[in-house]
């Protein structure tokens, strides 16, 4: 049985996730773990709760007395967490879904990640994401970027809006490159595809070479022929995603196979919104700092800018 991880900080965004995961549950036979951490230091700065204890009651006259109210602020903020879990898991419970829910103090990322480690094999954590990009995206910092960046788990990373209307997936989007890397994606698509009837959709984007898209021939070659030679690779990556697809029609009899000539991230980005995509499940390698930015991140580029919902499957070498 899969784990859905739920990570919920008391925020209308966050809460944005609940819909998808009731409705993910369900097909994937899965149990919900509500997670609420509660930071040692205030959001938005480096203050701890025991500084702002001081700063309004003035210095204790000890370090026990201290201890003491600094103990009894955080037993608050965690009984208050608890019963915040507590309301949100009796809704899943009405809908039929088995939840569990705990209180963790610490740095939020680091412990979603901890928390999902542990119910591995078969975790999928499930968050909302403001889906903010650029400078404010680093400004602001992202626990989601973080999680991603550090988990082995799928995340499922849906972007806040208002009133999600959240029905099974009809139409499922997995992009391939020709590599064992994207291929690691499918299992769970097609688990899911299967079990809500969806269709699974195979999508190769198919680069073109440069001279061919600015029109400009190869070293005095005809572009007749680059045209010929990209035909060539559209069709070879047709018949590969072909073959895909019949091996995987006894697990989700519905394959589809589309074959865009684009580059990556601007073709899946399209073809999920011209083709009503409901659910975007594909591989990453999760490479981060200066490894990252240097390769480039298809992954990223469509995180953060699709409004699609989206599962990174993170692949292993």
């Amino acid at each position: 049985m899969h784990t859905i991880v739920v990570p919920l900080d008391g925020s209308e965004l966050s809460a944005q996730v609940l819909p998808y995961v009731r409705m993910l549950a369900p097909l994937l036979d899965a149990h919900v773990h509500l997670l609420r951490v509660v930071p040692e230091t205030l959001p938005g700065g480096s203050e701890s709760w025991a500084q702002v204890l001081i700063a309004v009651y003035g210095i204790p006259e000890s370090e026990a007395v201290r201890r003491d109210q600094h103990d009894a602020v955080m037993e608050e903020l965690h009984q208050q967490a608890q019963a915040y879990l507590d309301a949100q898991a009796q809704t899943l419970r009405s809908a039929g879904i088995e939840v569990t829910s705990e209180v963790r103090t610490g740095s939020p990322a680091e412990i979603i990640v901890e928390v999902a480690a542990a119910h591995m094999p078969g975790a999928l954590i499930a968050m909302a994401t403001h889906g903010y990009s650029g400078l404010r995206r680093w400004a602001l910092g992202s626990v989601a970027d973080k999680v991603i960046h550090a988990t082995d788990a799928p995340v499922l990373l849906v972007r806040g809006q208002a009133q999600p209307v959240v029905q099974p997936p009809r139409r499922i989007l997995t992009p391939l490159d020709g590599s064992g890397l994207s291929r690691q994606a499918l299992p769970l698509a097609s688990e899911i595809a299967r079990a809500a009837h969806a269709e699974l959709i195979l999508l190769r984007a198919v680069v073109p070479m440069i001279e061919a898209y600015i029109g400009a021939p190869v070293l005095g070659r005809p572009l007749v022929e680059n045209s010929e030679t990209l035909n060539a690779l559209h069709e070879y990556a047709l018949d590969e995603l072909k073959a895909e697809a019949a091996s995987l029609r006894a697990e989700a009899p519905r394959v589809l196979t589309r074959a865009i000539i684009g580059y990556p991230a601007e073709v899946i980005i399209d073809e999920a919104r011209e083709m009503d995509i409901d659910l975007i499940v594909m591989a990453t390698h999760g490479y981060s700092g200066l490894r990252r930015w240097a390769l480039g991140s298809v992954a990223d580029k469509v995180l953060h800018a699709t409004t699609t919902p989206l599962i990174l499957v993170r692949a292993s070498e």
